[in-house]
């Protein structure tokens, strides 16, 4: 019988079995073929099924994707289930899993950078070595080893990813030295090299500690000398030759008072800022109100003015975490112990405190989120995603 079974299906036509695998959750493909024949493993890594798997689900929901804290593992939220990757659990836990798998001693191997590509950047303190993984498919790729004198005290700036329709071509791993030169890692190369950073402004403090990386660029933020918040932007993907390749982007409320820390988060591919304001209402009386930009073409753009968020205060702080990366009108904040999100769209506020499940599968699970409010305000958060479509990133190096 199997042997009859197996004379039948080596009759298939390459685009019988396009259809048949492009049917599957996106991680059986890239788990799975590779390890029945390299006729399967051809077909799932060409531009055919890769069109044929976009245009099969462009409808279903967003990807997986979740809110973690940086420097650590720790998970705030998450989303997954009833997408492309039809994920049982959360990133958290395969980013968890993961390094215990890898590394012998848990404690020495920390994520440092997270992306929106499904890219993880790993760093094992004992010996300085770095390393590139997606936790869900388990590519893992160690970098080559920073030469022995540059050992010296660099801070890990991320990974800028070159990407072009879903599939990353290049991820350059860069690291900035005390005297404000970079060290990059470039996979198309395979070697570490160092580039100058000319930073067209002046600055009292950078803080290097939770860097965004987006569109080829890393973006973190910066004080001027009058005290003066901006955006730091490198392209790390430009022409060597392009003036503005590192550019300074003030924020677009400088002449008020925000309540909480400026930072940044992105959605839809765009860098966001979000903060909340405290304004006077025609009987005295203080008003909170929310206030959302997005970063176009080096311009903030007011995307949402001063929504009022009095109907959830009710007499008690809340703290703002992140933006939806799907979809900028979806907000997160820490209320009480409890996760909010709030539907900008509809005007819903709903809180949770443990998993949701919807009617259609999806799920959101916000059991690990710390419940200590000066840790909420003294953390720096990431959203790490999970891309519609997932080929093997590239590596010049030995795998592990």
């Amino acid at each position: 019988m199997e042997t009859q079974i197996k004379r039948e299906t080596d009759l298939f036509t390459e685009d019988l079995w396009e259809i048949i695998l492009a049917r599957l959750p996106l991680k059986s493909i890239i788990t799975t073929p590779k390890l029945v024949c390299k006729q399967w493993k051809s077909i799932v890594e060409s531009r055919s099924f890769r069109d044929r798997f976009k245009s099969l689900h462009q409808n279903s929901h967003p990807s997986s994707w979740s809110l973690m804290c940086r420097g650590c593992e720790t998970e705030v939220m998450s989303h997954y289930g009833s997408d492309n990757w039809n994920l049982k659990r959360s990133l958290g836990s395969y980013i968890s899993s993961f390094l215990t798998d890898k590394f012998e001693n848990y404690n020495e191997a920390r994520v440092v950078s997270y992306t929106e590509v499904g890219l993880v950047l790993i760093h094992r303190v004992s010996n300085q070595s770095f390393f590139v993984a997606n936790p869900v498919s388990r590519q893992c790729v160690e970098i080559l080893p920073l030469p022995s004198e540059r050992y010296e005290r660099f801070w890990i700036l991320g990974i800028a990813t070159r990407v072009e329709s879903g599939v990353v071509l290049g991820y350059k791993v860069v690291l900035l030295k005390p005297n404000f030169t970079f060290l990059i890692y470039s996979s198309e190369t395979g070697l570490w090299s160092l580039d100058s950073a000319n930073f067209p402004f002046t600055f009292i403090s950078q803080e290097f500690n939770n860097p965004i990386s987006l569109n080829g660029s890393l973006h973190w933020l910066a004080h001027s000398p009058d005290y003066q918040d901006f955006v730091v932007s490198v392209d790390f993907y430009a022409n060597d030759t392009v003036s503005d390749r590192c550019r300074a982007t003030p924020f677009p409320d400088l002449d008020r008072v925000p309540k909480f820390r400026r930072s940044c988060t992105t959605s839809q591919g765009y860098l966001m800022y979000m903060n909340i304001f405290s304004v006077k209402k025609e009987d005295g009386n203080l008003e909170d109100k929310l206030c959302i930009w997005r970063l176009e073409s080096w311009e903030w753009r007011l995307v949402v003015s001063e929504i009022s968020l009095d109907s959830i205060r009710d007499g008690f702080d809340y703290i703002p975490l992140g933006i939806n990366p799907f979809d900028p009108k979806t907000v997160y904040f820490w209320h009480r112990q409890y996760l909010l999100s709030i539907n900008l769209h509809e005007g819903e506020v709903e809180a949770h405190d443990a998993m949701k499940r919807s009617s259609d599968g999806r799920i959101l699970n916000c059991r690990d989120c710390p419940k200590d409010v000066n840790y909420i305000l003294e953390s720096n958060f990431a959203s790490f995603v999970l891309p519609q479509w997932m080929h093997p990133f590239p590596s010049t190096v030995r795998r592990v």
